[in-house]
């Protein structure tokens, strides 16, 4: 069985801001819980920057990701969340077996962000008025 995949920056952006986080030596999963009623299921974003490496790599990762994916995460295709993983450069190294074990824990071992994070920050800075300047 085929995972359905995150297509738009838009949903990659919301599982990383308001989604769960795992991290790992050679992968970082975030999950953003979505409601019960939701009839997709398990979709799967991937990605992996150019810190990682060159295309070649990338690619290699991705496909790599995918497959041990396919394994780890079968069982649990009918859970509505969002899942993005973010490749490391040890992801390239590390075995087949410890990529699958590593994404079946890292759905369920998921925490949520610390607060004070990312968006939190923005949202104060933003809420706070500029300070009036004097005249000198």
């Amino acid at each position: 069985m085929r995972l359905a995949r995150l297509t738009q920056r838009k949903e990659f952006l919301a599982a990383a801001e308001h989604g769960r986080r795992f991290r790992s030596s050679a992968l970082s999963v975030q999950v953003l819980d979505r409601s019960a009623n939701d009839e997709a299921g398990l979709r799967l974003g991937l990605t992996a920057s150019r810190k990682v490496g060159n295309a070649v790599k990338r690619n290699r990762i991705r496909r790599r990701l995918r497959a041990a994916a396919q394994l780890a995460l079968a069982d649990k295709a009918m859970r509505p969340c969002d899942l993005v993983v973010v490749a490391r450069p040890e992801t390239l190294t590390a075995s087949f077996a410890m990529l699958v074990s590593e994404l079946s824990v890292g759905l369920d071992r998921a925490r949520p962000q610390k607060p004070g994070r990312h968006s939190a920050s923005k949202d104060r800075r933003a809420a706070q008025p500029a300070p009036a300047r004097q005249p000198t």
